[in-house]
């Protein structure tokens, strides 16, 4: 009798455990589910769900469980978002707790990382009801169909950091030589037209380079009044013109007897000069000095104040004023320089004859690819220079070869000596494009990369807001795209290619302009076949899928 009774109550709770499962899955059609958006979209490079289920009252068994996955099927395959457990007031081990008497809901948020297959997709909810040993699959729910994925149509369009030749087609060469006067004396002494500044103006000067401009500016020190510095200072630019003139025409310079390649300026006191070289300087108290020059306006009270400061004045007399009674020659020549024609040739044929700077340009001046390596892995052999590398990399980067590109920016970080910042910058561009977001903007912070590159980053990253300001005055496929992301859907591309019309497509059905839609959809499918099969996936396009002028152009 015992063991019937026993027996009796394990049948008995076994069967109230299956009329819980049963019942909860006869009514699992009055639980109500509601996906956000309606419609699935790939931001950043994920695609994000925030899904609110709501129980009625009496559903959820007390000591039941529920497993609920949302999960993305598509051709070849299912991607599947994180499983929530949802328990009864009797269960435990669940997220979120459902009374029996009052029902109640729970909100789900997950992101899975998005692929292009799952633009023609299904989401669908996959429950399991547990009860004590017992378990049942509910019928598996629709929640939404396919993904939007016009934020992954950005363009490949970044600055590559390769433009680092260094190579000017004009440079200005300089050399200088001061001379020094005596106090209130103007005439130049002998010994300063011997100083091994004048050797080196004279060696300077008789190279024959083209010249491109002579200087001469003369000061007086500020002692004594204005006016008298003033002329002193005048006088000393004449006798130093009339010298520089001599001297220029004796060694054949080009140009020393055109009075127009003559700059002339006589700067009088020499304020700057004295407060530079009195903060250089070893004196006692400098900084009430400068606080002097600084604060009084007045030259004339300025030099007396000064001169009240006894024992500083005669360190200043003997260590500072005589380096400003001066007068200082700049000659300025054009470098001479290879013609273009000529670096495109020695880089082909004798690229030993190129310095670094010429050689890296040479490879500017070809559009040939093997050409292109040839002169950089010279530049590597030659000078043993990263920037051959990196430009290798770069042109596997136009490619989109990203894993060799990758290799060669790794080799030029190999033999890289100082900052390389164009290898951080490209390596901030492979890692954008591959997906990895923070990676390439920790990238982009240290290299200072280009404000198009941080905008195109930032599509990437759906900061669509910051990429539009960059994009304002832009009509470009990114900028188009950029502002289309940020709910500008007037945005419209001017580049005459398929990518730009399938955008203005699509620009054209957010505005609800169908007729536009389906034009600019025509033109892109002229240009690129493959728009026919994608426009019938691409959810942009629902609303036009009945349109008679949509089903031709896709058939």
């Amino acid at each position: 009798m015992k063991i019937s009774k026993i027996f009796f109550n394990l049948l008995l709770s076994t069967f109230l455990v299956s009329c819980g499962l049963e019942n909860m899955a006869s009514k699992y059609n009055t639980v109500d589910f509601i996906t956000t958006p309606p419609t699935l979209q790939a931001h950043a490079g994920k695609v994000n769900l925030t899904l609110d289920a709501n129980f009625a009252q009496k559903y959820f068994a007390k000591q039941a469980t529920v497993d609920f996955t949302p999960v993305l099927t598509y051709e070849g395959g299912e991607t599947a978002f994180k499983t929530i457990t949802i328990q009864g007031e009797e269960a435990t081990g669940g997220e979120a707790t459902i009374f029996n008497a009052t029902g109640g809901s729970f909100k789900y948020q997950d992101a899975i990382l998005y692929s292009e297959k799952m633009m023609n997709s299904s989401l669908e909810l996959r429950a399991v009801a547990k009860l004590k040993d017992k378990e049942k699959k509910l019928d598996p729910v629709k929640l939404a169909k396919g993904v939007i994925s016009t934020s992954t149509r950005v363009q490949n369009s970044e600055d590559l950091a390769n433009q680092n030749h260094g190579y000017e087609h004009e440079t200005i060469l300089e050399q200088s030589a001061t001379i020094y006067f005596l106090v209130n004396q103007s005439n130049i002494r002998t010994t300063e037209k011997s100083t091994e500044a004048i050797k080196s103006l004279k060696a300077f000067a008789s190279k024959g380079y083209k010249t491109h401009s002579i200087t001469v500016i003369s000061y007086a020190s500020p002692e004594g009044t204005v006016n008298t510095n003033d002329n002193i200072s005048d006088k000393r630019m004449q006798s130093t013109l009339s010298y520089t003139k001599r001297l220029l025409r004796n060694l054949k310079v080009d140009g020393a007897r055109n009075k127009d390649m003559y700059i002339q300026k006589s700067v009088g006191e020499d304020w700057k000069g004295f407060e530079d070289l009195v903060s250089k300087s070893k004196i006692k108290d400098k900084r009430k000095i400068n606080k002097i020059v600084n604060s009084i306006v007045d030259v004339d009270v300025r030099e007396q104040q000064i001169r009240d400061l006894a024992e500083i004045y005669d360190a200043l007399s003997d260590n500072v004023l005589p380096q400003l009674r001066k007068a200082t020659i700049i000659i300025k020549s054009y470098e001479p320089k290879k013609t273009d024609e000529e670096i495109a040739q020695l880089s082909m044929t004798n690229p030993e004859q190129l310095d670094l700077k010429e050689l890296l340009f040479s490879a500017t001046l070809t559009n040939n690819e093997k050409s292109k390596m040839d002169i950089y892995n010279k530049v590597v052999e030659l000078h043993n220079d990263w920037r051959g590398f990196n430009n290798i990399a770069c042109i596997y980067l136009e490619k989109n070869e990203l894993e060799k590109a990758l290799d060669y920016l790794n080799k030029a970080e190999n033999i890289k000596s100082g900052d390389a910042l164009d290898i951080l910058a490209n390596k901030g561009i492979i890692y954008s494009r591959k997906g990895d977001l923070s990676s390439a903007q920790n990238l982009f912070n240290q290299s200072n990369t280009t404000e198009k590159n941080q905008a195109i980053l930032d599509i990437r990253q759906a900061e669509y807001a910051k990429a539009a300001r960059f994009f304002k005055n832009k009509q470009t496929h990114n900028a188009t795209l950029a502002k289309l992301l940020n709910g500008e859907n007037n945005a419209r591309c001017n580049e005459q290619t398929a990518e730009c019309y399938y955008l203005n497509a699509i620009a054209n059905t957010r505005s609800n302009n169908y007729d536009a839609a389906i034009s600019n959809l025509e033109k892109a499918i002229s240009l690129k076949d493959s728009y026919k099969s994608e426009s019938l996936k691409d959810l942009e396009f629902i609303n036009i899928r009945t349109n008679e002028k949509f089903i031709k152009l896709t058939n």
